[in-house]
């Protein structure tokens, strides 16, 4: 098994960008990050060369997000594994309510012990896979991770959102091709025409891609 470490220290650039996005919430992500250095890295959820980036690669990669995010909105983030970016941003973000859907139970009892150890009481963790709730989750934001291609995703969570939602999917520098490759997809399920975005350009060193689809 993976053995964990102690979390990195932050670097200036870092330091600046996680005081911005937690302000005083800072301790609590820290503490976060101390648990995907230790039992996220044991429970095999990262991988133990994700230590010294852990800040800057998945924490406040994801946290950026944060200032998207209505006020009193219900956020689903589909296939949550380690929290990114659920648990990240319901940090950042106590006024928000969220809904972490993850299908496998050891990832679900992780992520159990890291919310209660946080005292995050704006979330609840769903053991299932997004198809399976779709009847049941109806959210203002869908949010995901690195759960699949885009022409993939859209199915698992464009029926989570609610009239008026919309998806906001953590992309990478292949987010342009997969919006062309998701035409068809996103004509079946009545969604707009994505906007790729860069959040972050002014925080971080290499700023987060979004990819935004309202529905129609």
């Amino acid at each position: 098994m993976p053995q964990g470490g102690p979390p990195p220290a932050l670097t200036g650039t870092e330091q600046r960008a996680a005081e911005q996005i937690f302000g005083d919430r800072l301790p609590l992500a820290t503490r976060y990050v101390a648990h995907l250095c230790s039992t996220g890295i044991e429970h095999g959820l990262l991988g133990p060369r994700e230590i010294p980036r852990m800040w800057s690669r998945h924490v406040l990669n994801c946290a950026v997000l944060a200032t998207e995010l209505p006020s009193g909105a219900t956020v689903a983030d589909v296939g949550s594994g380690a929290g990114l970016p659920g648990i990240a941003l319901a940090v950042a973000r106590p006024d928000v309510i969220f809904q972490l859907i993850e299908p496998m139970e050891r990832r679900v009892q992780w992520l159990d012990t890291v919310t209660r150890d946080l005292g995050l009481d704006n979330v609840t963790v769903i053991r299932a896979r997004a198809e399976e709730v779709a009847d049941e989750v109806m959210a203002d934001v869908v949010t995901a991770r690195a759960v699949s291609a885009l022409k993939k995703l859209l199915p698992l969570t464009a029926p989570l959102m609610d009239d008026g939602g919309e998806l906001l999917l953590l992309k990478g520098r292949s987010a342009a091709q997969e919006i062309d490759a998701a035409a068809k997809v996103l004509k079946k399920y009545r969604l707009r025409r994505p906007q790729a975005e860069l959040l972050g350009e002014d925080l971080l060193d290499e700023p987060t891609t979004v990819v935004r689809i309202p529905r129609r």
